[in-house]
C-alpha cells in the first residue's frame, strides 16, 4: 500500500519583504495550510528581506524590478507561470495580481468597479487618463484572465458585494465563488476593550480633547477616495455641535482638508492626526466610526471598530457593511448627499457608547475571530481540491 503524500501548496504574493497587514495575512494562510499537513512554498518577488528559514514552509523568490508597478506586475506574473509549469502541485493560492492560480482570494475587489468609483472622485484630467493608463489596462487584463481561467477552482471574496460584482462582470461559475468575511483579532483585543472606559479620559487629556463630547472617528489613507470631504460637509450641518471628529491616516493633500474644515466653520470640531501606529487608543476614545468610502471590498477598520465596541456608520460601497445590524451600525443609502450622512450621525449621537452597548457590539463579531475565518478559508480550499 503506497504512502499518502502531503498536498503540495504554492502561495503567490509579490511582496513579502515587509510585515504589513496583507503580508501577515499571507503568513497566517501559509501556517494554516502547513498545520493541515500540506507542503507549503511561498512564491514572491522580494529578495531584499531574507525570510527563508521559516520552520514550516519554504520560499522561492524571483528577481523583480524595483521601480514601476507595471513592470513588477508583468515580471512576477511571468516568472510564476514559468516556474509552475515545471512543478507538481495540488493547489496554487493567489493573493496578488497573477493570471493563473487554482484558488484566488480577491481581497482587492474588482478593479473595473474600483476605477468606476474612482472616476466619481477624480478631476477631469484624471478621469480622462484612467482608461488609457497602461497599469490599469494590465490589471484589468490579468484580472479577467485569472477569474475566467478554466483551472480556477475557488474564488474567495471578502463580501457579497464583491461576489456580485464578479458574477456581473465575468464569466464565472457561481459555485466557485465563496464569501469569507475578513477576520479580526477578537481575543487579542480583549484587554484593550476591557480598559476603554478608564482609558477614554486619559486619551482625551493627552490629545487636549473633552471626554464628555461625542467622539466620531475617521481612519483611512487617500482622503478623497475615503470620502472625508463628504464627512466634513455632514459635520458642518449637524444640529448637535458638542461633537468632535478625529481624522487618522495619511494624505498628501492633508492641508487642503484642514482648510476645508476652516472654511466650513468646524475647525474646532476636527483634529487631524495623520498616520498613527497606535490606533486602538482612538477606538478607546471614540463612540462611533464613520466609513464614507467610495470603494472598499471590505474595510478592515469596520470589524476592528466593532471589536472595540464602536457603533459604525458605513458607506454602501464598503463590503464591510454586511456585518452591521440595526444595533451595531448604519449603512448609508447614498454618499452623494451629505444630509444623509448627517442624519445617520444624529442617530448615532442619540445612542451614546455605554459599557453594556459596547459589549453587545463587540460580541456581535466574536464569530469572526481571525482564526475562525482563516480556518473556513483553508477548509473550503482543501475540500475543493479533494473533490476533483
Amino acid at each position: 500500500m503506497s504512502e499518502k503524500k502531503n498536498k503540495k501548496v504554492y502561495i503567490l504574493k509579490q511582496r513579502l519583504g515587509s510585515y504589513g497587514g496583507l503580508e501577515k495575512y499571507t503568513y497566517r494562510i501559509a501556517e494554516a495550510f502547513s498545520k493541515k499537513g500540506c507542503d507549503v512554498t511561498l512564491l514572491s518577488g522580494n529578495e531584499a528581506k531574507k525570510v527563508h528559514n521559516h520552520p514550516h514552509f519554504d520560499f522561492k523568490t524571483f528577481p523583480t524590478p524595483k521601480h514601476f508597478s507595471l513592470r513588477r506586475l508583468e515580471h512576477f506574473d511571468a516568472n510564476v507561470r514559468r516556474y509552475l509549469k515545471s512543478q507538481d502541485y495540488d493547489l496554487v493560492f493567489g493573493l496578488d495580481r497573477t493570471r493563473f492560480q487554482t484558488h484566488i482570494r480577491a481581497g482587492n475587489g474588482v478593479h473595473k468597479i474600483f476605477l468606476k468609483r474612482r472616476k466619481s472622485t477624480s478631476s477631469f484630467l484624471k478621469r480622462m487618463s484612467l482608461p488609457i493608463n497602461p497599469l490599469h489596462k494590465l490589471i484589468l487584463s490579468i484580472e479577467k484572465h485569472a477569474f475566467e481561467h478554466p483551472k480556477l477552482e475557488c474564488l474567495f471574496t471578502n463580501s457579497n458585494m464583491v461576489k456580485n460584482e464578479i458574477l456581473s462582470n465575468f464569466a464565472v461559475d457561481e459555485k466557485k465563488v465563496h464569501v469569507v468575511h475578513n477576520g479580526v483579532e477578537w481575543n487579542d483585543m480583549q484587554k484593550d476593550f476591557d480598559i476603554w472606559l478608564e482609558r477614554k479620559a486619559k486619551v482625551a487629556s493627552s490629545l487636549h480633547l473633552d471626554p464628555a463630547s461625542y467622539h466620531f472617528l475617521f481612519i483611512g489613507n487617500d482622503y478623497k477616495r475615503k470620502g472625508l470631504d463628504i464627512l466634513l460637509q455632514a459635520l458642518s450641518i449637524l444640529k448637535n455641535k458638542d461633537v468632535h471628529l478625529s481624522v487618522v491616516g495619511k494624505d498628501k493633500n492633508i492641508k487642503s482638508y484642514i482648510s476645508l474644515a476652516e472654511k466650513l466653520g468646524i475647525s474646532k470640531n476636527v483634529s487631524f492626526y495623520g498616520p498613527q501606529n497606535d490606533v486602538r487608543k482612538f477606538f478607546q476614545l471614540s463612540d462611533c466610526l464613520i466609513i464614507p468610502s467610495f470603494y472598499d471590498p471590505f474595510a478592515n477598520v469596520t470589524i476592528e471598530a466593532l471589536a472595540m465596541g464602536l457603533f459604525v456608520i458605513s458607506s454602501p460601497y464598503n463590503g464591510g457593511h454586511e456585518i452591521l445590524s440595526n444595533e451595531t451600525g448604519i449603512t448609508l443609502e447614498t454618499l452623494e448627499d451629505p444630509t444623509c450622512l448627517a442624519s445617520a450621525m444624529e442617530r448615532a449621537i442619540s445612542v451614546p457608547k455605554t459599557w453594556i452597548h459596547a459589549t453587545a457590539i463587540r460580541n456581535s463579531v466574536k464569530h469572526l475571530d481571525f482564526s475562525n475565518q482563516i480556518g473556513n478559508l483553508i477548509d473550503i480550499s482543501l475540500s475543493a481540491t479533494d473533490s476533483r
